[in-house]
């Protein structure tokens, strides 16, 4: 039976569901020739594209072929062809690379001639976008954070296992020496039971503005809206830069709810990532999370409404283990042992405390610990972590090799990571005038929680046509199947 929207986003939100996959044939993933490379697309041309995802894998050119782009801002659609070219010109001296353009990501998905997808849009985009791309076969790199709800994270993680499709997603930490080393260490016992962890993911600031501007001609603010509410009336600050000078500038709507839930969900899902990492919870989770934030000044015009600071404590272990996530913490995770010992990560080029350079001077480092020993490197650990040192290379090998469990991220712990994001976004919105903020029970097995409340923001963001139900019956799957088995 195929569930209309409204049935959907009801059964979803009403009760748990196992994760057992529906009677889909699933496809078959093929390896590629020696002097094949990999076709890729880009859907969303803008700050994290132009910045990271192009730049980081395009070079690769022995493995990969950069051949289409999408947007529906035709400024920005035109700017990723010339981007495209741009660096092709560098890379191998090419006077204009081909690259076709799309103003709709279901033309780009309909060509067979695209592998894969790297998917760089705002949050509230994620979930139909994935979910198309895998559902016509296509391999995808999805920018963080994983979803922007726990139910659209898992059709898409449930989705990309029946399609058999490689996945990387965007938390690309885990491709960075110190967050392994630690992780590892921590994972394997060197601290002791962990008891405690810290982890900081800095703040945001109010701003925006209110004020109603006119839509820009090249701009599809009506297909940007997607989802949501059409509506919110259009201001730049709402949506991105419309000056390609400043396209690498921070866009507004990572500020903005329901586009982005801000820190909680953006850093978050970098650095609670890594908690769930060196805590062995790539397929598991949280068992509550309890405490408080501040939200955005809105006053005087100004527009972006996310939380600012925000202090809250996650149990795992039956309780033995917290992971307090608090805005007073450096921007990093610290791992403390039951003894007191601790281990700790953050991004920058990694020394240890012994070596000359790693001068604190009251700051903390990339990668230290407690004593220095404790940071030697585990010798064939029993709990051993994948390693990569290139996350996108990572990504288009495992494309090549036909082999979606390469990866030094998955669909499935993505969507754990994201789920505890999530729940502390769900967390904070619950106790807003609270003074003791409010908490959250969760079953990670059941990836449901007996708060009526909660489980009404877990559901998938739906406007019209702009609806999981009907995206994904397109291309013939039902996500109560997906969902449910």
């Amino acid at each position: 039976m195929n569930l209309n929207r409204r049935q959907f986003l009801g059964a979803a939100s009403a009760a748990a569901f196992p994760f057992i996959f529906p009677a889909y044939a699933g496809l078959s993933v093929r390896k590629y020739a020696a002097n094949e490379k990999v076709n890729v697309g880009v859907i969303g041309i803008g700050r994290i594209s132009t910045t990271m995802d192009i730049p980081l894998a395009i070079k690769f050119t022995n493995l990969c072929r950069f051949t289409a782009v999408c947007d529906l801002d035709s400024k920005r659609l035109k700017h990723g062809v010339d981007f495209i070219q741009k660096q092709y010109r560098k890379l191998k001296k090419e006077a204009k690379a081909p690259v076709k353009a799309f103003a709709d990501y279901h033309d780009l998905l309909d060509d067979p001639s695209i592998d894969a997808v790297e998917i760089c849009l705002p949050d509230h985009w994620h979930a139909l976008v994935a979910c198309a791309a895998l559902a016509k076969g296509k391999h995808i790199w999805l920018q963080k954070p994983f979803a922007q709800t726990i139910t659209e994270g898992r059709i898409i993680a449930n989705l990309a296992k029946i399609q058999n499709r490689v996945v990387q997603v965007g938390s690309w930490q885990r491709s960075v020496t110190q967050f392994h080393r630690v992780c590892e260490l921590a994972l394997n016992g060197r601290v002791g039971d962990i008891v405690r962890v810290e982890v900081g993911c800095g703040c945001d600031k109010p701003g925006g503005s209110s004020a109603v501007q006119p839509v820009p001609e090249n701009l599809n603010y009506e297909m940007w809206l997607g989802p949501t509410d059409e509506k919110a009336p259009y201001n730049e600050t709402r949506v991105h830069a419309q000056d390609l000078k400043k396209i690498a500038n921070r866009p507004g709507w990572i500020q903005m709810a329901p586009y982005g839930w801000g820190m909680i969900t953006n850093w978050g899902a970098h650095q609670i990532d890594i908690a769930q990492w060196g805590l062995g919870k790539d397929d598991s989770g949280p068992e509550s999370v309890t405490g408080t934030c501040e939200w955005m000044d809105t006053t005087g015009g100004k527009l972006w409404n996310v939380h600012t600071t925000y202090d809250l404590h996650y149990s795992y272990n039956g309780g033995k283990t917290d992971v307090h996530v608090c805005n007073k913490y450096p921007m990093g995770i610290k791992f403390i042992g039951k003894n007191g010992d601790w281990l700790y990560c953050m991004r920058g080029k990694a020394v240890t405390p012994s070596d000359p350079s790693s001068s604190t001077g009251g700051k903390m480092k990339p990668l230290m610990a407690s004593k220095v020993s404790l940071l030697e490197p585990m010798v064939n650990p029993s709990k051993p972590l994948k390693t990569s040192k290139d996350h996108w290379k990572n990504w288009l090998e495992a494309i090549r090799a036909g082999d979606p469990t390469m990866t030094a991220t998955n669909a499935e712990a993505a969507q754990r990571s994201s789920t505890a994001c999530c729940l502390g976004q769900m967390c904070m919105e619950l106790g807003r005038g609270k003074k003791d903020g409010a908490t959250i029970k969760w079953s990670a097995q059941k990836e449901d929680t007996c708060c009526d409340k909660a489980r009404a923001l877990m559901k998938p963001f739906a406007r019209g046509k702009y609806n999981l139900t009907d995206e994904l019956a397109r291309y013939g799957f039902s996500p109560e199947k997906i969902l449910r088995g």
